[in-house]
């Protein structure tokens, strides 16, 4: 055992260099060597002892152009300074990255973005995840997270109606109805499609809407009007590890709630360090139609929610 420790040790040093890179060489040299896929070991140093310089691997560079030429082969270019970039792949703005392009770019542009962060416990949120979990039957599709919170954010937005609004022209539209938006991943494309009146819906009732429109993103047969007429968007970036972030307006749409990871952290509670289930908040608004105390408010009554989902019911 204490020999194989011994070896390990030994190899170790050795872990990651080509061949060649123990002779001396500047840092910009032995870079410009890997980026070309050179062996220092057969390259002439110039440098006060025999160190490889930049000119060094030029002069290395320039030969085989000119060998390649004779050969007859397609020499690959040299750089006169430190090696650039070269493309690994041109991707088109068209289709519905165009307009992904455009959209985000009216969407900074033309509002007055302000996005507030709060944190929640998460200990209610997950505790009813679990009890709709468990009395579910064998092959039933189980209730996830963001349709508990589509449903609190219905309910925050019935209490908080002007955060359901939108801009038309000179004048603010507060909507009667409330359609939300989840952002999920289509290929390499983010599309929103829309859970319609979940005020007037259960969370199991939105979870197989919910659902649905996954398997029809996965297999690309949203159709237009899956994505229409929302009024407020989720972005949950939990399955990421991601805890606060700063979401990106839909237009016309006026807020959009950002969600993080559910993770257990150290609270004090009662002068005593405990765990305890936690979840980010963050709310992007509108602020041209949005003041900050009214968002601060909705954003308030969202963690209210998320740590006693009771308030549901009222």
């Amino acid at each position: 055992m204490e020999e194989k420790a011994k070896t390990t040790r030994a190899l170790s040093p050795t872990r990651g260099i080509i061949p060649g890179d123990r002779k001396k060489s500047s840092p910009l040299a032995k870079a410009m060597a890997r980026s070309h896929g050179l062996n220092l070991a057969g390259i002439k140093g110039t440098g006060p002892g025999g160190r490889i310089v930049r000119d060094d691997i030029l002069r290395n560079l320039k030969e085989k152009e000119a060998v390649a030429k004779k050969q007859g082969a397609v020499p690959m270019p040299v750089d006169k300074a430190f090696p650039g970039k070269e493309t690994l792949e041109t991707i088109p703005i068209s289709g519905i990255r165009r307009a992904i392009f455009d959209n985000m770019y009216m969407s900074l542009s033309q509002t007055a973005q302000l996005t507030l962060h709060t944190e929640a416990c998460g200990e209610a949120l997950t505790g009813l995840r679990d009890r709709f979990n468990k009395r579910l039957g064998k092959g039933e599709t189980k209730v996830s997270y963001n349709a508990i919170l589509v449903k609190i954010v219905a309910t925050a937005l019935r209490l908080h109606p002007k955060i359901n609004a939108s801009v038309e022209g000179d004048e603010i539209r507060v909507w009667q109805q409330i359609h939300i938006g989840v952002a999920m991943e289509s290929e390499d494309a983010l599309v929103v499609p829309v859970i319609r009146n979940p005020d007037l819906k259960s969370i199991t009732e939105i979870n197989q809407e919910l659902n649905e429109l996954i398997v029809k993103t996965r297999d690309n047969r949203l159709l237009p009007d899956d994505l229409a007429n929302g009024t407020f968007t989720i972005s949950n970036l939990g399955f990421a590890d991601i805890d606060y972030f700063t979401p990106i307006l839909r237009p016309p749409e006026s807020a959009l709630l950002g969600v993080g990871r559910i993770v257990e952290k150290p609270v004090i509670k009662d002068s005593q360090i405990i765990p305890e289930t936690r979840v980010a908040l963050s709310l992007t608004f509108d602020h041209r139609i949005i003041d900050g105390a009214p968002g601060a408010r909705f954003l308030k009554t969202v963690k209210e929610v998320v740590e006693d989902p009771v308030l549901m019911i009222g």
